[in-house]
């Protein structure tokens, strides 16, 4: 299918960041809003457009350090509250057009993949009348706590710092997927597609963001506030996040919540787009019944 006309935007917060967004589909609609995970940006989402009812203001983000959206400042860290302040505001700009009445009254849809899932549900656990419904591909929670994630990812940051983005692309490459056997085998354009996207990516922008991940002060938000409906999209063969992890917070939010796996790694939507796909067709078709 085709892909449909993207408006690329961009709006100054508060905070001084210059988040870079696109948009499609209807503006008078109300909002769809997708998040990329690390080592993403707008174009993760891409593939899903044309299965996404056109009816719906469709918003892609760039969080700080990917795609088209700066780092603000030159010292400062980024944290995940950082990332779901930044949402915020862009939300609440989106809100102001004259054009979104419609989405004051129906609400909003989320869909975050990994990082941009953890900011989706932090950012429903406080505004909890504001979302009418969640897909979280590969969703994550905080791992300051875990030794081993931790100096994972900081030493990660350190190679990204000091070496580039090169090891990181390779890495990921490896990470999001699995091990190649002759009952099943990633497609190596999936492959190719996540180690540019990486490589994209603003190297002190991933460096942060790999240490936000797994800072001590992240804390995992309150689930039980959320009272949307949500649906947990988990590949079977995810080492980043596992099926279980989605499967124990689906069991933390307060709402109507589900989990449906689906044939790939942590990167769903390159693996399996027929299956996120029709898991989103079913969401948005019954919140909008």
């Amino acid at each position: 299918m085709a892909i449909p006309a993207l408006d690329s935007l961009f709006y100054i917060a508060p905070s001084g960041t210059q988040t870079h967004f696109v948009q499609t589909g209807n503006p008078e609609g109300p909002l769809i809003i997708c998040l990329h995970g690390l080592g993403g940006s707008t174009e993760t989402f891409v593939p899903l457009l044309p299965y996404l009812p056109q009816t719906y203001r469709i918003i892609l983000v760039d969080f700080q350090g990917f795609g088209k959206t700066p780092l603000t400042g030159t010292r400062e860290g980024i944290s995940v509250a950082d990332h779901v302040t930044d949402l915020d505001h862009l939300i609440s700009h989106l809100e102001a057009s004259p054009d979104q009445q419609q989405t004051k009254r129906t609400g909003i849809v989320l869909v975050g993949h990994s990082l941009g899932a953890i900011v989706a549900l932090h950012y429903t656990s406080k505004n909890s009348n504001k979302v009418k419904g969640l897909a979280l591909i590969g969703a994550g929670r905080a791992a300051g706590h875990i030794p081993a994630a931790r100096e994972r990812m900081l030493n990660l940051a350190a190679s990204v710092r000091s070496k580039g983005l090169e090891l990181a692309a390779e890495t990921a490459t490896k990470s999001n997927f699995y091990e190649d056997t002759s009952e099943r085998a990633v497609d190596p354009a999936a492959r190719e597609a996540v180690r540019r996207a990486v490589m994209a990516s603003d190297p002190e922008g991933y460096a942060r963001t790999c240490e936000a991940l797994v800072d001590t002060k992240h804390e995992d938000p309150d689930y039980g506030k959320i009272e949307a409906p949500c649906v947990f999209i988990a590949g079977d063969k995810d080492m980043i996040s596992p099926v279980e992890r989605s499967r124990e917070l689906s069991a933390l939010v307060g709402s109507n919540s589900r989990v449906e796996v689906v044939r790939s790694g942590h990167q769903p939507i390159l693996e399996d787009l027929t299956g996120v796909k029709t898991v989103l067709e079913e969401l948005i078709k019954s919140i909008s019944a």
